[in-house]
């Protein structure tokens, strides 16, 4: 999914005769990063549960989700850091 967010930036980039470079994350940033998600979706999600807010939790969720796509990220990325 980076790739391709990469890919049309690029274009966007090549048709507005702009040149900006975007970061390319390696693997262990994307599962620092995942870890981050997750601890923080979980604290959320808790939070959401003692405190009885249904948008702290939903918040929470929203991490913890993102934590699983930023995994599966760096599981399919080719090359290694």
């Amino acid at each position: 999914m980076i790739k391709e967010v990469n890919q049309t930036c690029e274009k966007l980039n090549n048709a507005l005769g702009i040149s900006v470079t975007l970061p390319n994350p390696k693997k262990n940033a994307l599962k620092a990063a995942a870890v981050c998600n997750f601890v923080a979706g979980v604290g959320l999600v808790a939070a959401g549960i003692v405190f009885l807010s249904k948008s702290c939790a939903a918040l929470g969720s929203i991490g913890i989700v993102s934590s699983m796509i930023l995994r599966w990220e760096s599981k399919n990325k080719a090359h290694k850091s």
